[in-house]
Parts: structure tokens; C-alpha cells; sequence
């Protein structure tokens, strides 16, 4: 009996997701937008933005090489309520910090990775497996 209410609680949530007002995201959508600095305070150095789309959403993605040295990053946008972690190594393992959009993370010596969060993919995708 639990496993039916489980059953049609997901379904609810899926149709829930699915009839929000936004409109449907094109798969060439541009989910989140941040600048790359190779100083510290996001005020130096600006390597360029990196838009992040949909297949590099939900997964450990490391900065380009051509960036160079990432020292601080600033979220400047995202849709769908999408959150951005940076991390200090290659893998998305160490040293998580949760950036907020129209912020600016600095501090580590340098940054290596990030996630790019979209939680509304990552449900839509379970309900699909």
C-alpha cells in the first residue's frame, strides 16, 4: 500500500512540474550564465562568461583549459530556479561552495569544477527512466 501512495505521489509531482506556468525549455536553452576572473573579488582578469546548457546541467563539468587559473567566479544569471556549486578540484568532491546568483565566489587559490543544479531536469528525468 505504501509503494502505490509512493507511485501516485510521483506522478502528482511530475504533473505538478509539468503544468507550472513557464513556458517548455527549449533544448538549446542557455540554464545559467557566470564569469570566470583570474583574481580574487571578480574584478581582475576577466577570462569571459561561461553559458551553461542542457547537456551540462546536472553533472561535474571542470573550467576550460583555455580559461587558465580560476581564482573567483560571479553567477550573473540562471532560469528555472537552477543553483550553481564550485568546487576546488577536478572531480566535484572538495571544498563545495553554493554560489547565489548576482554574487561572487573568492577565497580558495583556485577553483577547478562546477555543477550547474536544475532540479526540475533531474525530477523530469527520473520520471522518464
Amino acid at each position: 500500500m505504501q509503494f502505490a501512495t509512493l507511485i501516485a505521489s510521483v506522478l502528482a509531482l511530475a504533473v505538478g512540474v509539468s503544468a507550472a506556468p513557464s513556458p517548455a525549455t527549449p533544448p538549446n536553452t542557455r540554464y545559467a550564465q557566470f564569469r570566470l576572473f583570474g583574481e580574487p573579488r571578480c574584478l581582475e582578469q576577466n577570462m569571459g562568461e561561461l553559458g551553461v546548457y542542457g547537456n551540462y546541467v546536472n553533472k561535474c563539468n571542470t573550467f576550460p583549459d583555455a580559461a587558465g587559473t580560476v581564482k573567483s567566479v560571479s553567477f550573473e544569471y540562471a532560469i528555472n530556479n537552477c543553483t550553481l556549486r564550485v568546487y576546488s578540484d577536478v572531480t566535484c568532491h572538495l571544498t563545495r561552495h553554493d554560489v547565489e546568483v548576482g554574487t561572487c565566489i573568492s577565497g580558495d587559490k583556485e577553483y577547478r569544477s562546477y555543477e550547474v543544479l536544475c532540479n526540475h531536469l533531474w525530477i523530469l528525468c527520473r520520471i522518464l527512466e
